[in-house]
């Protein structure tokens, strides 16, 4: 009895599998699988990744994203997207749309002095712009390496900085750094968190509005949107936690495409998880604290750090009136 049951219980396993297989085939052929893309646009092309170098300044593609960077300052001049020849500002001066910026004493600067390749394979460029400090320069006694990456691929390309000073070099202390990017006028729509999300005023805007008590603080008086009437624009608004600004960025409603930067690592910034600071790409900054995280360097003392790297993320989406969506879609890429 138990050899018939065993037989029998093969066989009802073996007739299982064949109807299973008859409509996996069946519905196979009337329902062929199709190849389903996300409406949602960042990358995915197996492009080979392009440099172009000559005198005057250096491009990376790689035929999703166009890159455009001044050598040697290492300035960023434009970024070509889906079509969009330049999402930065193109009415600013060309080093001004997008740069690192280093504070010291109440001064802002450092380009760089040296274009050097670092990598050049088919799937990944990395350049680099340095700064070297020499005695005979002014403070402050720091090297700056800045870097630009750009993957196969990617719909986007990372940034990061080395920073290092070496023993024996005169004392100096930094109060901020940061990465800059001025987009163009065509982003209205600015995105923190899930809660945090807003049409906001041009810059024209603030300019006819009544200033405040202090520079950053604006009344809008005649805005272009009547809805803003009234309202005070402030940069301090926009604040957060570092543990929450993992990702921020703009969206181009007229475009429907998206410019985020994405942060994958805290451990960089300083003052741990809980310091606020603005959200605008802050490395570090005595920003709600002020001179007591100023970073100090005595006489002699060497330092060396690295900031980033930071995703510079770009998506779009081709029904423009679901826009907004593409925060979603940044998110994912954390």
């Amino acid at each position: 009895m138990e050899v018939v049951w065993k037989m029998l219980w093969g066989s009802l396993v073996w007739l299982s599998i064949m109807v299973q297989f008859f409509l996996l085939s069946h519905f196979a052929m009337k329902y062929p699988v199709r190849n389903i893309r996300s409406k949602i646009t960042g990358g995915k092309s197996s492009h080979v990744v392009k440099l172009i170098v000559d005198k005057n300044q250096v491009e990376m593609n790689n035929g999703i994203v166009k890159v455009i960077l001044s050598r040697p300052y290492g300035n960023v001049r434009g970024i070509t997207y889906q079509g969009v020849e330049n999402l930065l500002d193109s009415s600013l001066d060309r080093d001004d749309r997008g740069y690192w910026d280093c504070s010291w004493e109440d001064v802002n600067g450092k380009n760089g002095e040296v274009f050097q390749v670092i990598t050049q394979k088919n799937n990944q460029v990395e350049v680099s712009f340095k700064t070297t400090w020499k005695r005979s320069d002014p403070l402050p006694a720091l090297n700056v390496d800045k870097r630009y990456v750009m993957l196969s691929g990617s719909s986007g390309f990372y940034a990061y900085a080395i920073y290092e000073r070496f023993k024996g070099w005169p004392g100096m202390f930094l109060w901020e750094t940061r990465i800059v990017f001025k987009l163009s006028h065509r982003f209205q729509y600015l995105a923190i968190s899930d809660s945090r999300q807003r049409l906001m005023p041009t810059s024209a805007d603030r300019g006819r509005g009544q200033s405040l008590a202090y520079p950053e603080a604006v009344m809008l008086k005649n805005p272009s949107n009547s809805k803003f009437k009234g309202e005070v624009d402030d940069k301090y608004q926009y604040s957060s936690e570092t543990k929450d600004d993992s990702l921020h960025g703009w969206i181009s409603l007229i475009k429907g495409i998206g410019f985020w930067i994405i942060t994958p690592s805290h451990e960089f910034r300083t003052a741990g998880p809980l310091k606020q600071d603005l959200t605008c790409h802050m490395f570090m900054s005595k920003h709600y604290t002020g001179v007591p995280l100023n970073v100090t360097f005595e006489n002699g003392e060497p330092w060396k750090k690295v900031f980033g790297p930071v995703f510079i993320h770009l998506n779009s989406v081709s029904n423009r009136t679901k826009a907004i969506s593409l925060w979603d879609d940044a998110k994912q890429q954390g």
